[in-house]
């Protein structure tokens, strides 16, 4: 994600660590396309990716790398979504 941040103009955590997100940036209430949406993996860490979209029960489209060894898009359920953040313009 510092990667893809980074290719378009903007400041990464600095970590590798999908947690580190979840103080970045402005935090938003619910999916937003746009939005970077920080989850659980249960004991083997967390993931991160961007909200592509909100399916019609309202959980969370993601464009995300390592999904499968690739980048794809997927829903994800949105109970395992612990937060949203939006990203913020450098000055």
């Amino acid at each position: 994600m510092n990667l893809v941040l980074k290719r378009v103009g903007f400041k990464g955590t600095g970590s590798d660590m999908a947690r580190s997100f979840a103080k970045y940036g402005q935090r938003v209430r619910g999916p937003q396309v746009g939005a970077i949406a920080v989850m659980s993996r249960g004991k083997r860490g967390g993931h991160v990716g961007v909200v592509s979209g909100i399916d019609k029960r309202g959980n969370p489209i993601i464009i995300s790398g390592n999904h499968n060894k690739k980048v794809a898009e997927a829903v994800y359920p949105r109970e395992r979504i612990y937060a949203y953040v939006m990203p913020v313009m450098p000055h």
